[in-house]
């Protein structure tokens, strides 16, 4: 019964695995990669990579999920204080007739100028929803040397003053 027994398991398990590649290429595919895997199963180092290489991809899964949660969050806040960091409604663009042809976030760079007396560069990062300073310092500049700011320095801090119409 011994030998008879194991030559039909192994016709049955061949005959199912081509039955598998006419369904499913794909997961064809796949188990071979799992028969692949358990050969090695019992390896320790093997299993040690392999759950290391797990760790790290569940690592950067959370860490791609806390950011879009950051996001939403952020999203959900401006939605229910009515705070969006670009609406028109909330401030002005165009105040003068200069401004037309700035891009939208030099306008409104324009406005908080203007609104302001002065701005910095941490301002503008906070305004325009910059991630960094350079960002932001970087527009002050072109604005500065395109005539429609002035520039000067207090202290430590750079101030971009609007100039008079």
């Amino acid at each position: 019964m011994g030998s008879h027994d194991s030559i039909k398991e192994l016709s049955d398990i061949l005959n199912s695995q081509e039955l598998i590649k006419k369904i499913s290429p794909k997961f064809n595919e796949l188990s071979l990669d799992i028969q692949e895997v358990s050969k090695y199963s019992k390896n320790p180092i093997f299993l040690a990579t392999l759950l290391f290489k797990l760790a790290e991809e569940r690592e950067k899964t959370n860490k791609m999920l806390a950011d879009i949660f950051d996001k939403f969050d952020s999203i959900m806040l401006n939605l229910k204080t009515g705070q969006t960091p670009f609406a028109k409604e909330s401030m002005p663009v165009q105040e003068n007739k200069h401004d037309v042809s700035l891009a939208e976030q030099d306008q409104i760079i324009m406005h908080l100028a203007r609104a302001n007396g002065q701005v910095t560069a941490d301002l503008v990062k906070a305004e325009l929803g910059y991630k960094g300073k350079n960002a932001a310092s970087q527009r002050l500049n072109r604005l500065f040397k395109d005539g429609h700011l002035r520039k000067t320095q207090a202290g430590r801090k750079v101030l971009y003053l609007a100039k008079s119409l």
